[in-house]
C-alpha cells in the first residue's frame, strides 16, 4: 500500500505520477534511503486524494488512496528510490496497521464490511483510484451488469471506471472480450485478424454475380489493409518502419470519446471488417448459401471485431483523464505468409500534469517472442535524449548477439539526435506477456505513468 511523496519547496508538485513516484527536482530535495522509516504529521488536504505532510521539517505533498485526517501521525517506510524519486509504504496510523485499513475505509464510507466491499477497496488502492462512495457504487453496479464478481470481472470494471464510461453494459462486454483475449498473446485481436482473413477466401468465391463482385472488392481492400499493418522483417528496415507506423495507428481510435451520447469507438480497420462481414452475411442469405461452418466463421469475425473495439476503448478514448497509464499494442510478425512470431509494446508516460508524451522523456517496453531467438524483453527509458536500455533474454548467446550489433544501433540513434547508452541484459525467464492491468502483480519491473493517446 504505497503513497507518493513530493517536496513542495522544490516546485515539483506538478510532477506527481500514478506510478508511485514523485519527482524532486534538485539537490535541496530529501535524501532518504530505501528501508528508512519516516514519521510525519498530516497538516491538511490539498485537493482530492492529496495531502500535505510535515516530514523532517519539510512540507511534503503526499498523493494517497487512504483517507488521512488533519493532525494524524503516520509512519512511512521508503520502498524505492530512483535518483530523486520515492515510493513509501504506510506502516501505521496511530497504531492502526495496514491490514486494518480496508475495514477502516469501509466504516468511514458507511459501507458494510463484506468480502466484495473489501475486494473493491483493495482494488481501488492497487489502481490508485480515489476511494469515493460514488465510484465504489458505480463499480458495484458495473459488476452486476457484467454478471461476475471475480478477479477478472473486477479488473474489467476498474478499467472501465478509469475510462469514465460507466455504467454501460456494451462497453463492459467489449472491454471484457479484449482483456480476456489478450491474456493469451497468440489470441490478441490483431494476430487473430491476420490469421482470420485468408479463411474468408472460400466464402468470397462462393458468391456469384454483382453481390459477389462487390463483396470481393471489400475483401480485397481489407486484405491489402491488413497486409500493410503486419510486420514483415524480410521486407527491410524502411518498409518495416512504415508497417510499424500503420500497425500502431490501426490500434488507436479514429474518433474521440465514449459517452452515453456517442457511438462506440471505431477506426478504418474495424469499419472495413464490419462492412465485409455484413456483406458476406447478406450475400449468403440472398443466395441461400452457408451452413454451420460459414456461420461459425462469421461469428469468429464478429468476435475479432469486438475484441479490436475493446482495444480502442482500453487505449483511453474515454477522454482526458489521469488514471489510464499506458498505450498498449500487439505486434504480429509474418514470415512465409504465416504469423510465426508476435510481440507487444507498452508506451508509458513519464511525469504528470499534461496529456501528451514528451519525445525527450518517456518509457517503453517491448516484448518479442520468436522461434529462433526465444523471447526478448527490452525496457527503454528516454530522458533528455539520453536513452538507456535494460533487457532480458532466454539464451545468453542472444544477449551477446545484441551486444555485437549495438554500435550500429547507437549510430542510428545518434543520427536522430539521441545518445544510446550501452545495453544491459540478463539471461533468465522472460514474461510471456505484457499486460498493463497486471503490472501491479509484479510480473515485470516496468514503471508507468499517465496515458498519452496522441502518438
Amino acid at each position: 500500500m504505497n503513497l507518493i511523496l513530493t517536496d513542495l519547496r522544490t516546485g515539483a508538485g506538478k510532477s506527481i505520477t500514478a506510478s508511485g513516484a514523485g519527482a524532486v527536482k534538485d539537490s535541496r530535495g530529501p535524501a532518504w534511503e530505501v528501508g528508512e522509516v519516516l514519521q510525519g504529521r498530516v497538516m491538511g488536504q490539498w485537493g482530492a486524494g492529496s495531502f500535505i505532510l510535515e516530514l523532517e521539517g519539510r512540507e511534503i505533498l503526499a498523493r494517497s488512496p487512504f483517507l488521512l485526517s488533519q493532525g494524524e501521525v503516520v509512519s512511512l517506510q521508503v520502498q524505492e528510490r530512483q535518483g530523486s524519486r520515492y515510493v513509501v509504504k504506510l506502516l501505521s496510523r496511530a497504531g492502526l496497521t495496514t491490514n486494518d485499513i480496508p475495514g477502516e475505509i469501509l466504516a468511514r464510507l458507511g459501507l458494510k464490511d463484506t468480502p466484495l466491499h473489501r475486494s473493491l477497496v483493495q482494488k481501488f488502492i492497487t489502481h490508485r483510484l480515489p476511494l469515493q462512495l460514488e465510484l465504489l457504487g458505480q463499480a458495484k453496479q458495473a459488476l452486476a451488469l457484467l454478471g461476475r464478481e471475480d478477479e477478472e470481472g473486477m479488473e474489467v470494471v476498474l478499467q472501465a471506471l478509469k475510462l469514465g464510461v460507466l455504467p454501460r453494459a456494451d462497453v463492459l462486454k467489449l472491454l471484457q472480450e479484449f482483456m480476456l483475449g489478450e491474456t493469451d498473446p497468440e489470441q490478441a485481436g490483431m494476430t487473430r485478424l491476420v490469421r482470420f482473413i485468408p479463411l474468408l477466401a472460400d466464402l468470397i468465391d462462393g458468391l456469384a454475380g454483382e453481390r459477389g463482385e462487390e463483396t470481393g472488392l471489400l475483401y480485397q481492400e481489407l486484405k491489402e489493409l491488413v497486409a500493410s499493418l503486419v510486420l514483415q522483417p524480410e521486407a527491410g528496415g524502411v518498409k518495416v518502419a512504415e508497417q510499424l507506423r500503420n500497425l500502431l495507428s490501426s490500434q488507436l481510435p479514429a474518433r474521440e470519446g465514449v459517452s452515453p451520447f456517442r457511438s462506440l469507438p471505431l477506426n478504418g480497420l474495424i469499419e472495413k471488417l464490419d462492412g465485409l462481414l455484413q456483406a458476406l452475411k447478406n450475400g449468403m442469405r440472398e443466395k441461400g448459401q452457408g451452413g454451420e461452418n460459414s456461420s461459425q466463421l462469421l461469428d469468429t469475425g464478429k468476435g475479432i471485431a469486438r475484441q479490436l473495439a475493446g482495444h480502442l476503448l482500453f487505449q483511453g478514448c474515454g477522454g482526458d483523464n489521469e488514471f489510464q497509464s499506458h498505450l498498449y499494442f500487439t505486434l504480429p510478425l509474418v514470415r512465409n505468409n504465416e504469423v510465426t512470431t508476435w510481440g507487444q509494446l507498452l508506451i508509458k508516460k513519464n511525469g504528470g500534469g499534461n496529456n501528451h508524451v514528451d519525445r525527450h522523456n518517456f518509457n517503453m517496453s517491448i516484448l518479442v517472442n520468436t522461434e529462433n531467438l526465444g523471447s526478448v524483453l527490452l525496457d527503454i527509458s528516454v530522458w533528455q535524449r539520453e536513452v538507456r536500455v535494460r533487457g532480458r533474454v532466454e539464451k545468453e548467446w542472444v544477449g551477446r548477439l545484441i551486444n555485437e550489433s549495438w554500435p550500429a544501433l547507437q549510430g542510428a540513434f545518434a543520427r536522430l539526435g539521441y545518445h544510446l547508452h550501452g545495453y544491459k541484459w540478463q539471461p533468465g525467464i522472460v514474461p510471456r506477456r505484457l499486460l498493463p492491468w497486471e503490472m501491479a502483480s509484479g510480473e515485470t519491473g516496468s514503471r508507468i505513468g499517465f496515458l498519452d493517446k496522441r502518438v
